[in-house]
């Protein structure tokens, strides 16, 4: 079970307040059924109805008209409006729409000011849209809506502060809260999220503490591999193994900064063994090859990243990119810098040679 990413998008939805009062089943879209029996368990056996629940019946029945004409229909419309708007929320999210995702979302805050997940959502819908500033006040307002018994819920959403933290560069804060978030998820009986773990080790990387960084990417790695029941829709186990990848090629380039440039070269050959597909280790290997004095190697590699692979390697011709987005440490971007230029330098040789 990965708490971490059991967002308010991604988990089974709760019915709204008035179906937790009556008990109700909902389908929204292609979201999973959500049955609720009510607020109130039954408690003991089954042992039939008594004497007060027909007399409760009764009055219930004669009350019937009223319900109906002076509380039922405003809140089935009110629910139903709802559910509208927050299905639009779904269906943008989903599109990549966060304009319309959040002023959705906003549209249900001003329906239900105090219900956390709305704010939670719209702090997701936020940091995807870059808008860190914003995603920050409104994991505040969950938190301060999320009642402290609920551990785990506040461990995610403290996560989730941790990565709009991550957005404005504030290492140190997002390192904080994240180390709160795995403490309340144990408390909380949860076991260690390899995609927090690995996000510590991006705190480490950002604050140039590489030997801490690397220990929590190959730890991130491991419970990757470790993970049970995390399945993609079809079934499939892709998305746990390409964690476990990109973990493991994390802490490869953190040996690397770390002095040990023939122990990356070893590390990041076996990565790229398991996962042939990887651009971030074919890269990182034309950059070690050329870096060890191996230029036919190092041309290999990067013409297989470039040209043998579906997402090929222009991202990685971007320095920018490069440190502040994929987070490769100093000394493996200026490799690669390097063999870019010289690569760079002999294409240019040759057509002046030709010309």
């Amino acid at each position: 079970h990965l708490w971490a990413t059991t967002s308010s998008w991604s988990r089974v939805v709760p019915p709204h307040a008035h179906q937790q009062q009556h008990g109700s089943c909902r389908h929204s879209g292609n979201r999973q059924l959500t049955c609720n029996a009510g607020h109130k368990s039954v408690q003991g056996t089954n042992a039939g109805p008594s004497n007060s629940d027909v007399n409760r019946r009764g009055v219930l029945s004669g009350l019937g008209v009223v319900l109906l004409l002076g509380v039922a229909q405003p809140q089935a419309s009110k629910a139903a409006e709802m559910d509208t708007v927050e299905e639009t929320a779904f269906n943008a999210y989903s599109e990549q729409d966060f304009k319309t995702a959040s002023e959705a979302l906003t549209e249900l805050l001003s329906q239900d000011s105090q219900n956390p997940r709305w704010y939670e959502m719209r702090a997701q819908v936020l940091v995807d849209g870059k808008n860190f500033e914003g995603a920050l006040s409104d994991f505040e307002d969950a938190l301060k809506l999320t009642p402290p018994e609920a551990l785990t819920d506040r461990a995610r959403l403290v996560a989730g502060r941790a990565l709009a933290y991550e957005g404005v560069s504030k290492w140190q804060l997002a390192l904080d809260d994240y180390t709160e978030a795995v403490r309340l998820a144990a408390e909380g009986g949860e076991k260690l999220d390899p995609y927090v773990v690995n996000s510590i080790g991006n705190c480490y990387n950002s604050l140039g503490l590489w030997p801490e960084a690397r220990e929590k990417y190959l730890l991130s790695s491991e419970l990757f591999q470790q993970a049970k029941g995390f399945r993609g829709r079809n079934g499939s186990t892709t998305q746990r193994l390409d964690g476990a990848i990109y973990s493991a090629s994390n802490g490869a380039l953190m040996l690397a900064q770390m002095g040990d440039e023939a122990g990356a070269l070893k590390e990041a050959e076996r990565i790229a063994r398991r996962a042939p597909n990887s651009v971030d280790m074919r890269a990182a290997l034309a950059a070690l090859y050329w870096a060890q004095g191996k230029p036919e190697a190092a041309e290999s590699s990067w013409e297989y990243a470039c040209n043998g692979i579906m997402t090929g390697c222009s991202k990685y011709e971007d320095p920018d990119w490069l440190v502040r987005v994929r987070r490769w440490p100093p000394l493996m971007a200026e490799r690669l810098s390097q063999f870019l230029q010289l690569e760079r330098n002999a294409a240019v040789s040759k057509k002046q040679s030709v010309v």
